[in-house]
């Protein structure tokens, strides 16, 4: 029921009442005030009518649309696909909260964290020795300084095993090299052997700047049959889909100049970097990712895309800004030059040129329209119908009304069909994709009784010491869920909480609270406090009546002048209630 902890219960407090859930969700949807609520578009799903509400006294969120609820550290887990623990982290940081760690877990993490960060002092040791002789040369011949290498913190990984080596001389067992991606279980016998040999290594981090994996580039002329570029696998402390490399860095540059910018390789963030522009990302190995799209973001207003220049690269650029599209985003697609890729093209150019790039991108519509040379040349032919229709498409991912008429706007503009049309093929795309507007629902699933009472608790003044919560029993509810979450009430007030902590609940429990928040906007006022109370013991009364007239119908072996007086006494007192 409850989720693991890695960090101590009062941290996760601290954090928690030291955080705005407002001011964090406000980075990532655009957000009104409606009363004592804030709403927005849900971030969860597509809707034309907000019913996304964020209550700033309660620090919930909640979607009568979809069902999405729960506190600050839920959504950083359900929109960036944070791990629990990444969540406190990143809020941990913001507020500078010290963390206490309750260990369990938290040891098994730690050695990996422990052997990747040995890995990475490893590697940076031996570029800097006589065998990392050929990867400076090599670094040098990209035209690479030696501030940019070290800023970068990359690496050599000579050949051998020499990091497995060094790692068992260090303690960690093979087993723990394996799981933590910087070895390889030997199909020649038994053992292991490295992952990574003569590669230069870019280490990536997580949002805390911890090395959590690598991506490992061969040098020219190697004459290996081995792939040019390798990344590290999913790990339990790595997922690459989930992570982008220079995050951190490039989230402090970001905001200071409001702009990011998205390259798919290392050399080519490292060519940013070295321009002046931190503000760079990359993606791990991986097309872009929802979850690094919202990252993404999150960081600045203007968003740009700056991938290869040959065909792939451009088809890869739109294919990102339709994911960043479907995240609400609209970002603008810097058009490197035929053949080249950023990193070639901006080597011997002024650091200018990247604003000259930014300030040349362009839309994803006018973009793609771009890689036909442009609409002159398809309108007189059929392809014309075709290329509409696809123009269309890249418009239909957009989650953002105004972005979305924005997109139709410009196709309008570009190709003379009426937004009317547009709007019409949009609707039929929606209706291929399946991608139509959800309907509200009820998230909960509990009845009236069930929610009134788990409210009454959870709404509470007096937080986890109410009395209320030692009153009431799991038998007080109607549903195996509400009792459920009544549990971890009763458990958390036992543990020494003040406030309920919704981010220890599983789904979907944390759920059915967050929407229990969301409705009812008041805390418990005595009254209704003392007219719960006489609700539940009216129930339980009404409950043993029921059970004694069973047995009264059954012909049990108790007394039946006995059973009427007992039945009697329970019926007199529901009166006098």
């Amino acid at each position: 029921m409850a989720t693991g902890g890695y960090y101590s219960d009062r941290s996760i407090e601290r954090v928690r009442s030291s955080t705005d859930i407002v001011s964090v969700i406000g980075r990532y949807v655009s957000l009104k005030r409606a009363g004592r609520s804030i709403k927005g578009l849900c971030p969860f799903h597509r809707e034309k009518t907000p019913s996304f509400f964020v209550s700033p006294e309660r620090q919930m969120y909640h979607c009568f649309g979809c069902g999405a609820g729960g506190d600050v550290f839920s959504f950083l887990m359900n929109y960036l696909n944070f791990s629990f623990s990444e969540a406190v982290e990143e809020l941990a940081a913001e507020a500078a909260v010290t963390l206490e760690k309750t260990g369990g877990d938290s040891t098994r993490t730690d050695i990996f964290r422990e052997i990747l960060a040995e890995s990475q002092s490893f590697y940076r040791s031996r570029l800097r020795g006589r065998e990392g002789e050929s990867a400076r040369r090599y670094l040098l011949s990209r035209s690479l300084s030696e501030e940019t290498v070290d800023l970068l913190g990359i690496g050599w990984a000579p050949e051998g095993g020499v990091l497995s080596a060094h790692l068992r001389g260090r303690g960690y067992s093979e087993s723990q090299l394996v799981e933590a991606g910087v070895a390889l279980v030997s199909t020649r016998g038994s053992g292991t052997y490295d992952r990574f040999r003569g590669r230069v290594l870019f280490p990536i981090s997580d949002r805390r700047g911890r090395v959590i994996s690598f991506g490992g580039r061969l040098l020219d002329g190697a004459g290996s049959n081995a792939p040019k570029y390798l990344n590290g696998p999913d790990s339990p402390i790595y997922r690459k889909g989930d992570y982008l490399y220079g995050y951190r860095e490039a989230a402090a540059a970001a905001r200071d100049l409001d702009m990011i910018i998205l390259v798919e390789g290392y050399f080519d963030h490292a060519r940013l970097v070295a321009k002046g522009f931190a503000c760079t990302v990359a993606t791990c190995g991986t097309a872009l990712t929802p979850a690094q799209a919202r990252q993404i973001g999150g960081l600045a207003s203007s968003v740009f895309i700056c991938y290869d220049g040959d065909g792939a690269g451009k088809r890869a650029s739109v294919k990102a800004a339709e994911v960043l599209l479907q995240q609400g985003y609209l970002p603008r697609i810097m058009a490197v030059p035929d053949q080249l890729d950023p990193d070639d093209f901006l080597r011997d150019r002024p650091d200018e040129a990247v604003l000259e790039l930014a300030g040349a991108a362009r839309d994803p519509i006018r973009f793609a329209l771009g890689l036909l040379d442009g609409w002159s040349m398809v309108k007189g032919t059929q392809k014309k119908v075709k290329v509409v229709q696809r123009l269309a498409g890249i418009a239909s991912c957009a989650t953002e009304p105004i972005i979305r008429e924005t997109l139709l706007k410009i196709i309008s503009e570009e190709t003379g069909y009426s937004i009317e049309t547009l709007e019409l093929e949009l609707r039929e795309k929606e209706k291929e994709t399946g991608r139509q507007p959800e309907s509200p629902g009820d998230a909960s699933g509990l009845g009236r009784w069930d929610t009134s009472l788990l409210a009454g608790v959870l709404l509470s003044p007096e937080g986890l010491s109410d009395p209320l919560i030692e009153f009431l029993e799991s038998g007080d509810l109607r549903s195996g869920r509400a009792s459920e979450i009544l549990s971890e009430i009763k458990r958390q007030a036992e543990s020494g909480l003040s406030e309920f902590q919704l981010s220890r609940l599983n789904e979907p429990e944390r759920t059915i609270c967050a929407m229990i928040l969301s409705v009812h906007p008041e805390r418990t006022a005595p009254e209704d406090h003392l007219r719960l109370r006489n609700a539940v013991e009216k129930s339980r009364l009404q409950r043993e009546r029921k059970r004694l007239r069973e047995i009264q119908r059954s012909g049990g072996a108790e007394a039946a002048d006995d059973l009427r007086r007992r039945i009697s006494e329970i019926e007199d007192k529901i009166k006098n209630m």
